[in-house]
């Protein structure tokens, strides 16, 4: 919880720094980014589950992003707690090569359970398409039991078929997201939609299938995510 509440805070003097210098740091506040969000979620082992999400990004100089979020919700009836801070750089002018590294936290305190991922990944990215790999190191336990070490790779693709000033559609398949972090295999399908309702001003609406596994070309369905809100961009 105390996590939790640092990340709160970071979160809120990011935003709070507004379009201001960094002194001293060489760094330019060029944009910022506030995502407020809740999710709708109906699983095969928890049943219902839902989150309220904050999010929020600074760019520095329109080429590094400093970002953080948190998202208390419940899983089964039981409270959860989620949070994430992290950066990301594309250092290279003409290239668009960016890297990023991140921390989520996520707690169940009911079981006193803990989970720690740090994530390192490499991305390249066009007007309409990305990529995204590299590995995650995950860190999970429950009070009383051994903890259990998992390196991961991630991965993540998404393309957008419509891109103008009104509308984003796109679509996306990966193991992972900011809250959130699966192995290989269950990786997830999503359909996203933003519709931009001013230059400051967006709605977002997104459903996502989960899946537990896959052999062949089959895989086996776990869950369906609604996921919609506002994004205010300064």
């Amino acid at each position: 919880m105390k996590g939790a509440l640092l990340a709160a805070a970071a979160l809120a003097l990011m935003l709070a720094l507004g379009t201001e210098r960094l002194h001293g740091m060489g760094f330019r506040i060029s944009g910022a980014e506030l995502a407020l969000q809740y999710s709708l979620e109906y699983n095969r082992a928890f049943l219902f589950c839902w989150d309220v999400s904050a999010m929020g990004a600074l760019w520095l100089n329109g080429r590094h992003a400093l970002r953080g979020g948190i998202a208390p919700g419940s899983v089964g009836g039981a409270f959860e707690i989620k949070w994430f801070a992290g950066g990301e750089t594309a250092p290279f002018a003409r290239f668009p090569m960016r890297f990023s590294l991140d921390y989520k936290h996520s707690g169940l305190p009911e079981f006193e359970y803990r989970s720690h991922s740090l994530r390192l990944l490499a991305g390249f990215s066009r007007e309409r398409w990305g990529i995204s790999m590299g590995p995650t190191f995950r860190f999970s336990r429950f009070f009383g039991e051994l903890g259990a070490f998992e390196p991961i790779l991630s991965f993540s693709i998404h393309a957008f078929f419509v891109d103008n000033r009104f509308l984003r559609l796109g679509m996306r398949i990966a193991n992972f997201n900011e809250f959130a972090t699966r192995t290989m295999a269950a990786h997830f399908l999503s359909v996203s939609a933003l519709v931009r309702l001013s230059k400051r001003l967006a709605l977002v609406n997104e459903l996502e299938a989960h899946q537990s596994g896959s052999f062949a070309l089959a895989a086996n369905i776990y869950g369906v995510v609604y996921r919609g809100g506002l994004v205010f961009l300064w």
